[in-house]
C-alpha cells in the first residue's frame, strides 16, 4: 500500500524489503515464525513460480494478437536483436569489468575474492529473463493520463515476451553443462565460517554459565554437566532429553547469548548470511524444542506452569 501510495516500483520495494527482512530478521523475527515460514516457502514458491511462467505462456498468444503497432516480422527481429543483446551485453560485463576491478582494487581480500574466467561464464549465462521482465512491460500503461494512446507498447510486450521465451530455452538448458565444466572448487569457506560460528557460540555460552547457573540456582553437577554438553555441541547435536525447569531456562537463557553472539558475528561481516541462516535454524529447533522463546526476561519467576516442568 505505501508503494501504491508513493507510485514507485513495485518490484524494487520487493526486493528492498528482501534484504532490509536478511538484515533485521533474525533479530526481529522470533524462532518459532522462522521454522513455519521456511516449511512454508519451501512449499509455496514452486506453484508461485509455476504461476509466473504460466503467465508468460499465456501472455506470449496475447501478445502476438495484440501485435499492431509494427509488423510480426519487425517485432521478431527486434526480439532477436535485443535477446542477443541482453546475452552479449551479460557475456560482456562478466569478461571486462572484472579486470578493470582487479587492475583498480590491490587489496588482499578483493584478490581472495577472484575467480577464473572458466567459473565466470555461469554467471553471465545464468541471465534468464522471467516474470519479472514481463511484470515491467505490463506496467506500461496503454493510455497516458491524457487520455492518448501509447504507442507501440505492444511490441514492447511482444518483445519481452520473446526474450523470456528465448534465455530460458537457451540459456536454461545448457546452464548445468556450463556449472559443471567451470569445476567450481568446494566452499571451503563457509565451513570455516560455520566452524568459527560454532566455537564462538560455545565459547560465549560457556563464560556466561556460572553466572547463569547461579541465577537460575542450578546445582553444580548439574552445571558440569551441561558444561560439558555444550563442548560436545560444537558440532551441530543437539539433544533432545527432558530436563528439570531450572535446567531448561538455564539452557534458554545460554540460547539467547549463542543467537546474539552470531549476530554480532554477521554484523561485523566474520560470517555472511548464509552461514547464519544454517546454524540459526539448528538454534531455533532448540529453542522451539525447549518449549518458550530464548529471549524470554531471565528474571522470569519460577512459579511457572507445573505442567511445563
Amino acid at each position: 500500500m505505501p508503494v501504491e501510495l508513493l507510485h514507485v516500483s513495485g518490484v524494487l520495494a520487493g526486493v528492498t524489503c528482501g534484504l532490509v527482512t536478511t538484515r533485521f530478521g533474525p533479530r526481529v523475527i522470533g524462532s518459532d515464525a522462522r521454522i513455519q515460514a521456511i516449511a512454508f516457502w519451501e512449499v509455496a514458491r514452486y506453484p508461485l513460480n509455476s504461476a509466473l511462467f504460466i503467465l508468460v505462456g499465456i501472455q506470449l498468444p496475447a501478445a502476438i494478437r495484440a501485435l499492431t503497432s509494427v509488423s510480426l516480422a519487425q517485432a521478431a527481429i527486434a526480439a532477436c536483436a535485443v535477446s542477443v543483446a541482453v546475452i552479449g551485453t551479460r557475456l560482456l560485463w562478466f569478461y571486462s569489468v572484472p579486470y578493470l576491478v582487479r587492475f583498480l582494487d590491490r587489496r588482499p581480500q578483493q584478490r581472495d575474492r577472484r575467480i577464473t574466467a572458466p567459473q565466470r561464464l555461469p554467471l553471465a549465462w545464468a541471465g534468464m529473463r522471467g516474470a519479472i521482465s514481463l511484470a515491467a512491460a505490463l506496467t506500461v500503461p496503454a493510455v497516458t493520463a491524457e487520455g492518448q494512446v501509447v504507442e507501440q507498447r505492444d511490441a514492447v510486450v511482444f518483445i519481452t515476451a520473446v526474450v523470456i521465451v528465448v534465455t530460458l530455452t537457451f540459456l536454461g538448458p545448457t546452464l548445468p553443462t556450463v556449472v559443471r565444466r567451470a569445476r567450481f572448487p568446494e566452499d571451503e569457506v563457509k565451513t570455516a565460517e560455520l566452524t568459527l560460528a560454532r566455537c564462538h557460540m560455545s565459547s560465549a555460552a560457556l563464560r556466561a554459565l556460572p553466572e547463569l547457573a547461579r541465577r537460575f540456582g542450578v546445582p553444580e553437577a548439574a552445571t558440569l554437566r551441561m558444561a560439558q554438553d555444550i563442548e560436545d555441541r560444537r558440532a551441530p547435536a543437539p539433544g533432545s532429553t527432558r530436563r528439570r525447569e531450572s535446567v531448561r531456562r538455564l539452557e534458554l537463557a545460554l540460547l539467547q547469548v549463542k543467537l546474539d553472539t552470531l549476530r554480532d558475528l554477521r554484523d561485523a561481516g566474520r560470517i555472511d548470511d548464509i552461514v547464519l541462516r544454517a546454524v540459526q535454524e539448528v538454534l531455533d529447533v532448540e529453542e522451539v524444542r525447549l518449549g518458550t522463546k530464548a529471549h524470554q526476561p531471565a528474571a522470569e519467576s519460577s512459579q511457572d506452569d507445573p505442567a511445563r516442568s
